[in-house]
C-alpha cells in the first residue's frame, strides 16, 4: 500500500504506562469519503500500514465538541468554555479524574487520586464552572456530547488536563524549643519540620517572633507586607538601641528587605483582608524550602538569635528577660500564577486563596540574663512576688470550696463538657432510710434474688433526687418532678399530608419488665419474630424527593438510591446566581419529645465539603456523629472533611482542628470554626465511633452505650440538633437515633416503642435502621442499658460512693455484692466457643470455664500437619485508648510452653505480666516455662535469659528470644508479682498499684508497639483485675470517673468469667480509691 500521498497525523504517547490509543481527525468535510490506517513508527522508520484500512463511505456532521480549553482556573476551580456546531437537540456531559504526586511534611512521597465525578450540562450552555477541587491536583477533564432519551447515548468526548493553583499548606507545624544551654547569650535553638507539599511546592518559611502577651488569632496570617514593615521597624529599634552602625555588608542586605516583598508571595491583585501591624512582631529569618529540609533530615536544630542574615533578614539577638512567642509561615511557590496567560487569569469577583500558611504560637519562653548580680539583686522581688501569689490561690480555693459547698443545686447551670444530671428516680429503697438506688426507669426491677439493683452513688437532696454529674443523660428541667417522672407519649412527627394514607400495624409499646421476655419471642425459630416485625414497617418511600432528583443536585447525592425527602430536608442559605445551592443531602430528625433533635445525613462528598460545614454553621451545632470509618472492605465509605492538623478553609468556613483523642472504640476531637470576615468562633465536637465492624454489626451494645453517653455529656441542652452520619447516613445512623429516643424515652416512661421509632424515623428520611441486624441490635443495645444502668461515678465523689456500697443490707449483702451477682446474671448471646472445645483443643484448656471466644480469640499460624496447632487459650482484650491491647491468657502447661513462646513471638508481644506462682495451695498452678540459666529452643524460637532483678514485690525477667529461620532477635520483659496471697486478695493495693504502672511505663519508655500478654492460672481472674484496674486508672485520668461494673462487665464480653470471685471486684474499687487518696488532685 503507497502510504506516500496520505495525509500524516503522528500520535505520541508521552505516559507509557498509558499508551494514547485514539487520535482526532478535524477538518473533515461532510459526505465525503474517507479511508483511515494506523502505522508503527521506530527509529525514524516506518512499519506496515494496517490492512485492509478502515473506510467511511460517507462522514456524517460529528457529534463532538470543539476548541475545549480552560478560560481561568483557582486552586479550587476551573472555568472550561468550548464550542459546538454539530447536530441539534443534544446535551453535554462533563466529568474529571484527578492525580497529584507530592512530598508530605515527613518527607515521604505520597500520591493521591481522586474518583471521576461527572456532571450533565444542556445544550444551550458552552461553558461550566468545576468548583471544590482540590489545590495543585493536576486534573483530566472530558467534555461530550449526548443525545437525550429516547436512545441517549454518550459520544466520544474532547480532553483537556490542567493544573489548579496552588495555595498555602494545609498546615504548618509549630517550632519545638529545644534545651538551648550551649549557645550564646540571646539565643535560642528550635527544630523545625517542613510543610506538606499537598497544595503545592514551597517555597520558603519565615520565622517570625511576636511579645508573649498575643494569641495565635492575634498574628495568623498577618499580612505580608505589614509584617515586613514591622520588621523593618523592629531593625531600626534594635539599631538604635545597640547605637552602633551596621557594617556595609549589612546596610546592604538591609536595602534588600524591599526588593523581598516580591518574593514574599503578596500580590496587590490578591484580596486579603488587611491586619493592623502587631507591635513587636517580627521577621527574624528567611529560610530556603530545601535548608529546612536539609536540617529535619540532619536532625539539626536552627538558632534563632545568631546574628546572621538569613535572605535579607537579620537574626537579631533576642533580649534578655524579654517573653516571646514562635511562629513559622510557610510560603508556596506562585510561578504558575506569575506565568499564566492574562487571559487565564480569574476574575476579579474570585477569591485568590492565600500563598501561605502560619503554624500556630509556641509557649512563651525567654532568655534567662547572664548578669548574676542583677538577678540575685531582683530575687527578694521574685519571691515576695511568689508568695503573693501562693496566698492569693489559696484564698480563691477556699472561696470556690465556701461557694460549691453552699451552691444548690436547683440553681446549678449546665456547661460545656460538665454537665449537671439528675438521676432516673426520688424513691428510697427498703423502706424511708434504706440506701437509694435508680429503680426500674434504667434497671429491671429485680433479679434472681429477689431485689432490685442498687446504683446508689449520689448524694441526695432535698426532693430525695440523686445528683449525679455523669449521669447517662441530663435531665431537662422542665419534665423534673418531686415525686417521680409523668409518663410522656412518644412524639410521632407530624407529617405532610400528600394524599397517602399510612397503613399502620399496631404494635404497643413495651413495659421494660417485659422487655427481655418480648425480646427472647422474637429471637425465637432463627430470629422469625425479628424478620416479621421488621419487614413490616413502613419504608415511607410515597413521599416526595424532588430536589435529591434535580439534576444541578444528583451529583451531589453518594448513592443514587439514597435521596432526602422534600418535606423535611434541611435547606441551606441560597447563594444568588447559583441554583441548587441550597441542597445538601440531609433531613432532620425529631427526636423523643423534641422536634429536629437530629439531622441525619450522608458521609460528605468532596463536592459538598463547603455545603456540610455550612450547615453545620447554620444550624448553630456543635456535635458532630460519625458511625464509619473512612474507608470499610477498601472501599471509600466517607471522605475526610476535616483538616488532619492546623486549618482548612471549606467554601467560607475556616476549621481548624485543635485537639484529637483517640480511644479504642471512638475518637474525640475539637475544632474551632470561623466563619471568613466575621469576627463569631465556635468551637464544636466532633465524635467518630471506630469499633463498629465492617460488616454486620457490633457483637456487644457495651462500648457503643459508652460512645452515646460521652455524646449526650458533651452536647450542651441549647446546642442545635447533633448531626450524625455514616455511609449512606441511614443504618448506624438510624439505630444511633432509635437507640438514643428510647433512652431518653426510658427516663420518663417505663415503657419502649423500638417499632414505633422506626417508623417515625422512616416517614423523615428514607430506609432508617437499614437491616434486620440493625433492628436486633437497638433491641440487644436498649435491653443492656435497662438491665445494667448508669454505674458511672465521678473520681471526686468515690469515697462517698463507696460508703454506701458498703452499707449491709437485710440480707447481708453489700451493695458492691449486689452489683457482682448482678454481673453473673447477665447473659452474652452472641459469644461462641466452638473452636476451644473442639476434641483437639480441650486438653489445653487449664479450666474449661475459662476460654476464649472464637470473635476475638489470638490465632496463629497453622503448622503444616499439626491439626489444632492454631489455637491457644488466649483471647484478645481492648485497652481504654487501643484496640486489641492486652492478650488474656491462662498459665502454660508443660504442653502448651511452646505454643506459648510462639504466641509471643508471631503477634510481637514485649512483655509478660505474670500474677501467679508456679505453686499455690500446694499444686501446681504454672509451668516454669522460661528457662532459668540457658538457653532453650522451643518450636523454632530460642528463648536465652539475659537478666533477673529483685524488685521486692515482683520480680523482673528479660529475655532475648530469636527466630531460627530469619535470625530476627527481640527482647521481651516479664514482670512476676509475687505478693497475692494463695486465698482472697492483697490487704492494700499499693504494691499492685505499682506493679501495674511499672508494667506500663516499662512499655512506654521502650517505645513498644504490640499487646502487653497477662497471665495468672486460669487468665480470667488476677488477669482481669490487671487489665480492668489499667482501663479504670486510664479513664480516671482522662475523664475523672469511675465506671467499675461497666468495665468488667465489657471485659466479660470479651473472655468467660473475667473477675472470678466477689473478692476480686471488691479489690477494684479499694485499688481505685487507693489510688485517688495517693493522688490527691480529682477533689
Amino acid at each position: 500500500m503507497d502510504t506516500e500521498k496520505w495525509k500524516q497525523l503522528p500520535v505520541v504517547s508521552i505516559d507509557k504506562e498509558n499508551p494514547k490509543r485514539f487520535a482526532v481527525v478535524s477538518d473533515l468535510n461532510a459526505h465525503k469519503p474517507y479511508a483511515f490506517c494506523v502505522l508503527a513508527v521506530k527509529n525514524n522508520r516506518q512499519g506496515p500500514c494496517s490492512d485492509p484500512p478502515t473506510v467511511l463511505e460517507s462522514v456524517t456532521p460529528t457529534y463532538m465538541v470543539q476548541n475545549l480549553r480552560v478560560l481561568w482556573k483557582t486552586s479550587n476551580s476551573v472555568q472550561l468554555t468550548w464550542e459546538y456546531n454539530g447536530p441539534r437537540n443534544v446535551g453535554f456531559y462533563v466529568n474529571h479524574t484527578g492525580r497529584k504526586d507530592y512530598v508530605n511534611h515527613e518527607l515521604q512521597e505520597k500520591t493521591m487520586s481522586t474518583p471521576g465525578f461527572g456532571q450533565d450540562v444542556d445544550e444551550k450552555h458552552r461553558e461550566y464552572l468545576w468548583t471544590n477541587l482540590r489545590p495543585h491536583m493536576m486534573y483530566t477533564i472530558h467534555v461530550g456530547v449526548r443525545t437525550l432519551p429516547p436512545g441517549a447515548r454518550k459520544y466520544w468526548p474532547q480532553e483537556v488536563v490542567t493544573i489548579t493553583d496552588p495555595t498555602g499548606p494545609p498546615f504548618v507545624d509549630v517550632p519545638k524549643l529545644v534545651d538551648s544551654s550551649g549557645t550564646q547569650p540571646g539565643q535560642q535553638m528550635i527544630r523545625l519540620t517542613p510543610a506538606t507539599e499537598e497544595y503545592g511546592p514551597i517555597s520558603h518559611y519565615w520565622i517570625i517572633l511576636v511579645p508573649a502577651n498575643y494569641s495565635t488569632e492575634d498574628v495568623v496570617n498577618l499580612d505580608p507586607i505589614e509584617l515586613e514593615k514591622a520588621t523593618a521597624e523592629k531593625r531600626a529599634q534594635l539599631a538604635r538601641s545597640l547605637s552602633v552602625s551596621p557594617s556595609k555588608k549589612l546596610k546592604r542586605k538591609a536595602s534588600e528587605v524591599g526588593d523581598d516583598s516580591q518574593s514574599a508571595s503578596y500580590h496587590p491583585k490578591e484580596k486579603r483582608a488587611r491586619r493592623a501591624t502587631v507591635p513587636g512582631a517580627y521577621v527574624t529569618a528567611r529560610l530556603s524550602a530545601d535548608r529546612v529540609k536539609q536540617q529535619y533530615r540532619n536532625n539539626q536544630p536552627f538558632i534563632v538569635g545568631d546574628s546572621q542574615l538569613y535572605d535579607g533578614f537579620t537574626n537579631y539577638p533576642l533580649e534578655h528577660n524579654l517573653h516571646y512567642r514562635l511562629m513559622m509561615r510557610a510560603f508556596a511557590k506562585n510561578d504558575v500564577r506569575t506565568k499564566d496567560s492574562f487571559e487565564q487569569r480569574a476574575p476579579m469577583s474570585e477569591k485568590l486563596s492565600r500563598m501561605y500558611s502560619d503554624s500556630v504560637l509556641t509557649e512563651p519562653f525567654t532568655i534567662k540574663s547572664a548578669l548574676r548580680g542583677a538577678s540575685q539583686k531582683s530575687s527578694p522581688w521574685v519571691g515576695a512576688c511568689i508568695a503573693f501569689l501562693v496566698l492569693f490561690s489559696i484564698v480563691g480555693m477556699l472561696i470556690c470550696w465556701w461557694l460549691r459547698c453552699n451552691k444548690k443545686s436547683a440553681g446549678r447551670h449546665p456547661r460545656h463538657g460538665s454537665i449537671t444530671k439528675v438521676a432516673l428516680t426520688g424513691n428510697i429503697m427498703n423502706g424511708g432510710g434504706g440506701i437509694p438506688g435508680e429503680t426500674s426507669k434504667l434497671l429491671s426491677t429485680s433479679n434472681e434474688y429477689g431485689r432490685q439493683i442498687m446504683n446508689p452513688y449520689e448524694q441526695m437532696n432535698g426532693n430525695h433526687h440523686m445528683e449525679s454529674s455523669m449521669d447517662l443523660y441530663p435531665l431537662p428541667t422542665s419534665h423534673s418532678r418531686s415525686n417521680g417522672y409523668a409518663p410522656v407519649p412518644v412524639a410521632i412527627p407530624s407529617l405532610p399530608n400528600n394524599g397517602n394514607n399510612m397503613t399502620t400495624v399496631s404494635h404497643p409499646a413495651v413495659p421494660i419488665a417485659e422487655l427481655a421476655n418480648h425480646i427472647e419471642r422474637l429471637r425465637m425459630n432463627n430470629n422469625a419474630g425479628f424478620q416479621s416485625e421488621f419487614e413490616s414497617i413502613e419504608t415511607g418511600q410515597h413521599f416526595t424527593w424532588e430536589h435529591s432528583s434535580a439534576d444541578m443536585n444528583k451529583h451531589k447525592n453518594r448513592y443514587a438510591n439514597v435521596a432526602a425527602y422534600d418535606h423535611s430536608r434541611v435547606v441551606l442559605s441560597n447563594v444568588e446566581g447559583y441554583p441548587g445551592m441550597d441542597y445538601i443531602n440531609a433531613n432532620y430528625v425529631d427526636g423523643y419529645d423534641k422536634p429536629r433533635s437530629y439531622i441525619a445525613t450522608q458521609g460528605p462528598l468532596p463536592e459538598t465539603f463547603s455545603d456540610f460545614w455550612r450547615m453545620v454553621w447554620e444550624e448553630q451545632s456543635v456535635t458532630i456523629v460519625m458511625l464509619t470509618n473512612l474507608e470499610e472492605r477498601s472501599r471509600v465509605k466517607c471522605d475526610q472533611y476535616w483538616p488532619s492538623r492546623g486549618t482548612a478553609t471549606y467554601g467560607d468556613i475556616e476549621v481548624t482542628l485543635l485537639e484529637s483523642v483517640h480511644l479504642a472504640h471512638y475518637t474525640m476531637r475539637t475544632m474551632r470554626l470561623k466563619m471568613v470576615g466575621e469576627p463569631e468562633v465556635r468551637e464544636i465536637k466532633h465524635l467518630q465511633y471506630t469499633a463498629w465492624p465492617d460488616h454486620g454489626v457490633p457483637d456487644h451494645p457495651t462500648p457503643f452505650l459508652i460512645f452515646l453517653k460521652r455524646v449526650k455529656t458533651l452536647n450542651p441542652n441549647d446546642a442545635g440538633p447533633i448531626i450524625s452520619h455514616c455511609s449512606a447516613g441511614i443504618g448506624r445512623t438510624g439505630a444511633f437515633i432509635v437507640i438514643d429516643c428510647m433512652l431518653e424515652r426510658l427516663r420518663y416512661d417505663n415503657t419502649v416503642d423500638i417499632y414505633g421509632c422506626v417508623t417515625a424515623l422512616r416517614a423523615q428520611r428514607s430506609y432508617m435502621v437499614q437491616t434486620e441486624e440493625q433492628y436486633i441490635f437497638i433491641h440487644d443495645a436498649v435491653l443492656d442499658a435497662v438491665n445494667s444502668g448508669s454505674t458511672e461515678v465521678p473520681a471526686s465523689r468515690l469515697h462517698q460512693h463507696l460508703h454506701i456500697l458498703s452499707q449491709p443490707s437485710a440480707d447481708q449483702l453489700s451493695g458492691i455484692d449486689m452489683e457482682f451477682r448482678h454481673l453473673t446474671t447477665l447473659k452474652w448471646t452472641s459469644n461462641r466457643c466452638t473452636v476451644a472445645n473442639l476434641p483437639v483443643n480441650r486438653p489445653k484448656n487449664r479450666m474449661l470455664s475459662a476460654v476464649p471466644y472464637d470473635s476475638n480469640r489470638v490465632i496463629m499460624r497453622l503448622l503444616p500437619g499439626a491439626d489444632g496447632s492454631d489455637y491457644i487459650n488466649a483471647s484478645w482484650i481492648d485497652g481504654y485508648k487501643e484496640r486489641g491491647a492486652y492478650i488474656a491468657t491462662q498459665a502454660p502447661t508443660n504442653e502448651t510452653a511452646a505454643d506459648f513462646w510462639r504466641a509471643i513471638w508471631e503477634h510481637n508481644s514485649p512483655i509478660i505480666a505474670m500474677l501467679v506462682r508456679t505453686n499455690e495451695r500446694g499444686q501446681e498452678q504454672c509451668s516454669d516455662y522460661w528457662p532459668l540459666e540457658t538457653g532453650v529452643q522451643v518450636g523454632m524460637l530460642v528463648v536465652e535469659p539475659m537478666a533477673e532483678y529483685d524488685m521486692k514485690h515482683y520480680h523482673l525477667r528479660e529475655f532475648r528470644i530469636s527466630d531460627i529461620n530469619t535470625r530476627e532477635v527481640r527482647t521481651v520483659r516479664q514482670f512476676h508479682f509475687m505478693e497475692w496471697p494463695d486465698v482472697g486478695k492483697p490487704h492494700t493495693a499499693d504494691h499492685f498499684l505499682d506493679f501495674v504502672t511499672q508494667v506500663h511505663n516499662t512499655y512506654a519508655q521502650f517505645g513498644c508497639t504490640g499487646p502487653i500478654t497477662v497471665h495468672c492460672c486460669s487468665g480470667a481472674g488476677r488477669t482481669a483485675v490487671f487489665i480492668a484496674l489499667s482501663i479504670i486508672l486510664d479513664r480516671m485520668r482522662a475523664e475523672h470517673v469511675v465506671d467499675v461494673f461497666t468495665t468488667v462487665k465489657l471485659l466479660r464480653t470479651e473472655r468467660q468469667n473475667m473477675i472470678q470471685e466477689p473478692e476480686q471486684y471488691h479489690f477494684l474499687y479499694l485499688a481505685a480509691y487507693e489510688y485517688l487518696a495517693a493522688y490527691d488532685n480529682f477533689s
